[in-house]
């Protein structure tokens, strides 16, 4: 989980998120605890796996980046 220090609509507090997690246990295979994702997994599945994979990717990569950066950025000072 990565550190949100302001919790917004799609990325909770690390908190809230387990705790909508551990409600989810064990009951589906998948498990997308807090609403906002579920929403969010509901309206990429309409689109063909191989864009739902791009778009996936995509995100990931996009905070990668941004999480490299400001890794560089801490060690410069």
């Amino acid at each position: 989980m990565a550190s949100i220090r302001n919790p917004s609509f799609f990325a909770p507090s690390p908190e809230t998120y387990a705790r909508a997690a551990v409600r989810c246990i064990g009951y589906e295979p998948r498990c997308t605890p807090y609403w906002p994702h579920a929403l969010l997994w509901l309206l990429i599945s309409l689109v063909p796996e191989p864009v739902a994979d791009r778009m996936i990717l995509n995100v990931a990569l996009d905070v990668r980046a941004k999480g490299r950066a400001k890794d560089t950025r801490k060690k410069k000072t």
